[in-house]
């Protein structure tokens, strides 16, 4: 019998805690970060999307911005930030920051894997100029702002 199992990643929780402990910072420029290579390109350990045959799928700082506009990756005071788990049987678990509470949580997003895994999928396939790796961090680009 064959056993298949997935393995969240490692998440740099200070990386993440800069993210969020400025996340006004952030959205307020928003339309710069996504406009600048450099900065849309930096990656977070922590933000990803990943599941069993569906492999494992880091997101960028601009990816995560994209998400939060225009998917359930943000929904009222949430702010996720990653999802794992099994297409096949909908269990997941999944990490975000609470705006209201000050709060992150982790937990099972109720509505299956697919359904927060999905748009971040679908928008992963959708063909992106200029993918590099940004050469600078999170704490570099709240300096810069």
């Amino acid at each position: 019998m064959l056993k298949f199992f997935v393995e969240a990643p490692t998440t740099d929780k200070g990386a993440i805690s800069c993210l969020f402990d400025n996340l006004n910072l952030i959205l307020a420029n928003r339309e710069k970060i996504l406009s600048h290579d450099e900065y849309k390109n930096i990656r977070i350990t922590g933000l990803y999307v990943g599941g069993l045959y569906v492999g494992m799928h880091n997101l960028s700082l601009g990816d995560i911005l994209i998400l939060w506009d225009n998917t359930v990756w943000h929904a009222d005071t949430k702010y996720y930030y990653n999802i794992i788990g099994s297409p096949l049987s909908g269990t997941n678990q999944t990490h975000w920051y609470d705006t209201e509470t000050k709060q992150y949580g982790v937990g099972s997003y109720s509505q299956s894997f697919f359904g927060l895994a999905e748009p971040a999928l679908k928008y992963l396939k959708t063909p992106q100029p200029n993918k590099n790796i940004s050469d600078l961090s999170i704490f570099d680009l709240v300096k810069q702002l």
